[in-house]
């Protein structure tokens, strides 16, 4: 997604909590990987329960273990604040209508078309 086509989280931060959905995203890309919470720990060099707390958004990374986690993962940095699909449901309809909103007539269309897709 590009700056200008995220949801506007301003809106939103307040509501939003981000150790949460990154501790979420974390989880996500650990069990896509396949690896247990103890694989993940011994090559980022932590303790397993700490990155049970991360997971579970009690703890925040710090910048350098969100390096080592990323190089983990084989992804950047930045994939692991991509979490807006990890909102709970109203908040991601309220997301979707927010970019719906900004889309012209022919992008419009297209997303109709290609989320109809899915339904049907």
């Amino acid at each position: 997604m590009t700056e200008k086509s995220l949801p506007n989280e301003n809106k939103n931060t307040d509501e939003i909590d981000v150790k949460k959905l990154v501790g979420k995203r974390i989880r996500e890309y650990r069990k896509m990987r396949g690896m247990s919470q103890e694989t993940l720990s011994e090559i980022i060099e932590i303790d397993s329960k700490h990155l049970s707390n991360i997971e579970l958004g009690k703890n925040m990374p710090n910048p350098q273990l969100l390096l080592k986690i990323s190089r983990a993962f084989d992804i950047e940095i930045k994939d692991l604040f991509e979490v807006f699909h990890l909102l709970p449901k109203e908040k991601l309809k309220n997301a979707l209508f927010d970019l719906i909103e900004r889309l012209n007539e022919e992008q419009l269309r297209s997303t109709y078309k290609y989320i109809k897709s899915f339904v049907i």
